[in-house]
C-alpha cells in the first residue's frame, strides 16, 4: 500500500526548479514526483517552460555583476533620498487654508478695499428695488405667451427661474404690480399662481 505525500508547495517547486532548494527539499520534491505522476507532469512542464525562457532572456540578462551594480544604486538612493513629511495630508491642506485665508484678510485687503467700502454684486445682477411679484408660469406656457404677457403687463423679468421654477418679475410701480396681480389671474393657463413681494 503507497502512502501518500503531501504535495510540495508553488515556492517549493519554483526553489526546485531554479536550483535553489536544499537537498533535502529536493529529495522529497523527487519522491512526491514518483509517487504523483501529476507532480511529475507539472514540474517536466515548469523544466521546459523555464528552458524556453531561460533561452530568450540569457542574452539580455544583466549577470552576477549586474544586479549587483543595481543594488548598490538602490542602496545609494535609499541614503540619500529626502525625508517626506510624517503629517497627514489633511494637516498640511489644513494649514495651506488657514494661511491663505489670513493672507487674503490681513494682506490682500487691505490692498483692494482701502476705505472699507464693501465691493462685491450679487452674481445675478443688482436687483430691483420696486414691487416685484413672484409668479409660477404654467408648464403647458410657450415662451410666446409668456413675452406676450409681460409686455401687456409692463413686467421685467428680475430672477428666474429659481430651483422651485419660480420667477420674479418686476414692475414700475405698486399699480402696475396690481393690475398685472389681477391680469395674471385672468391669464387663461399661462400663469399658474402669483404672489406679492
Amino acid at each position: 500500500m503507497a502512502t501518500h505525500q503531501p504535495r510540495p508547495s508553488d515556492e517549493d517547486l519554483l526553489d526546485y526548479i531554479a536550483g535553489r532548494s536544499s537537498p533535502e527539499q529536493t529529495q522529497e520534491i523527487e519522491a512526491a514526483a514518483k509517487a504523483d505522476d501529476e507532480l511529475a507532469a507539472d514540474i517536466a512542464l515548469m523544466q521546459a517552460a523555464r528552458g524556453v525562457l531561460g533561452e530568450t532572456t540569457r542574452e539580455n540578462a544583466p549577470g552576477a555583476l549586474g544586479w549587483a551594480r543595481l543594488e548598490r544604486q538602490i542602496d545609494a538612493e535609499g541614503k540619500t533620498a529626502p525625508v517626506l513629511s510624517t503629517r497627514p495630508v489633511w494637516q498640511i491642506a489644513a494649514a495651506s487654508a488657514v494661511a491663505a485665508i489670513a493672507l487674503w484678510q490681513f494682506v490682500a485687503a487691505p490692498l483692494v478695499m482701502p476705505d472699507g467700502e464693501a465691493r462685491y454684486e450679487t452674481a445675478t445682477g443688482s436687483t430691483a428695488d420696486g414691487p416685484a411679484l413672484t409668479v409660477a408660469f404654467t408648464t403647458s406656457a410657450t415662451e410666446a405667451e409668456i413675452r406676450a404677457l409681460l409686455v401687456e403687463t409692463g413686467g421685467q423679468i428680475i430672477s428666474g427661474p429659481s430651483a422651485l421654477g419660480l420667477w420674479r418679475i418686476g414692475f414700475a410701480d405698486e399699480a402696475a404690480r396690481d393690475a398685472a396681480t389681477e391680469r395674471f389671474s385672468q391669464s387663461g393657463g399661462i400663469v399658474e399662481s402669483t404672489q406679492a413681494d
